[in-house]
């Protein structure tokens, strides 16, 4: 029971709370009903695809196997062909639910060339001219093709990623092509998800 205070210093006066409000039908719960049903549509909207969101896969359905041969490089870049193609198969791996075929036995076909890897000098130190900071941009083709009908389920051209490196935190260009190359993989992966 709560209590009021009086004016003038005077003892506090009990104060009377109301009952709870009661419904056309007597009940005095509803409030509550009508949040705990307020809750339960959104539950349902959200699990039916309301608001955006669906259960269904990203990646386009009746496609069970992808075949990755090895990447052409029309580089200089000694094995990053190869590297990239194992960055690449283990993004199928790891973030579709394709496994990985051989020609032979494959649904799909993702065929690449890395076009150039770009060297671009960002900043320089004013005092000593030497290189501050670097970016590695890796520039690759590639087609996504379903060898059951020969449809092209995605292609890019010129499609790069990029990384930077700091030569004075000890740094090395070889950890920005690394980087980039990661990066290059996880993007060419996300290319295959469906179109929305």
């Amino acid at each position: 029971m709560m209590q009021r205070a009086t004016q003038h210093g005077a003892d506090p006066q009990p104060v009377n709370c109301p009952p709870p409000a009661k419904d056309a039908a007597g009940n005095r719960n509803s409030r509550a009903a009508r949040i705990t049903a307020g809750l339960l549509m959104t539950v349902a909207l959200l699990l039916t695809g309301g608001c955006g969101y669906t259960g269904q896969s990203l990646y386009p359905s009746g496609i069970q196997t992808v075949a990755v041969p090895i990447w052409k490089n029309n580089t200089f870049r000694h094995q990053l062909g190869f590297r990239l193609t194992e960055a690449i198969d283990k993004n199928i791996e790891s973030r579709t639910p394709y496994r990985l075929a051989s020609i032979k036995h494959a649904d799909t076909v993702l065929r690449g060339k890395i076009v150039q890897v770009q060297e671009t000098l960002l900043s320089s130190s004013f005092e000593t001219n030497l290189p501050q900071e670097t970016q590695v941009t890796i520039v690759v083709d590639f087609t996504w093709r379903d060898l059951r009908n020969g449809k092209i389920l995605s292609e890019r051209k010129e499609f790069a990623r990029s990384a930077n490196t700091i030569p004075q935190i000890g740094q090395q260009l070889a950890d920005a092509e690394q980087t980039a190359m990661e990066k290059l993989a996880r993007a060419v992966v996300a290319q295959m998800q469906k179109s929305f």
